[in-house]
């Protein structure tokens, strides 16, 4: 992703889930403010918790990207295509939509398992520094011009 943005993606009981850690330096910390004033919300704890809707955020898969973009179509974080796991994809189009939590100074670890994560997650809830909420998916589908006979 962006800067000082590390991201992990998750399959959690057939529900998509994307993880953020932002850097608390830099374009991190500008992410997590942009995030908050575009709807998502600090939680409490992260086991056990409904994310809430209503944040005016969606992710927006192109042939080459992954966007999470506002109500505004401005681009907030970018990967390339190729990292974007599969499972993950699956079910975010089932759905059109997922979980997001992104935690400041929260570093993602590869080989960390998924409830070793869930656990940390908590932990920064905890601490207030864990923002989530449930976002859109959607898929940019090219499309053929239209030839003018």
């Amino acid at each position: 992703m962006n800067d000082g943005v590390g991201v992990r993606f998750l399959v959690v009981r057939r529900l998509p889930l994307l993880v953020a850690g932002l850097d608390v330096d830099g374009e991190g910390e500008q992410l997590a403010d942009l995030l908050v004033a575009r709807g998502l919300v600090t939680i409490p704890r992260f086991l056990g918790v409904d994310l809430p809707r209503g944040a005016q955020l969606g992710f927006s898969l192109t042939p080459t990207q992954l966007r999470l973009v506002d109500d505004q179509d401005n681009t907030l974080m970018r990967a390339p295509r190729e990292a974007v796991d599969d499972d993950w994809l699956d079910h975010a189009r089932r759905l059109q939509g997922t979980m997001f939590v992104a935690a400041r100074d929260l570093d993602l670890d590869p080989d960390e398992t998924p409830r070793e994560l869930a656990q940390r997650l908590d932990e920064h809830a905890r601490e207030d520094a864990l923002m989530g909420g449930i976002v859109g998916f959607a898929e940019e589908r090219p499309t053929l011009p239209l030839l003018g006979l």
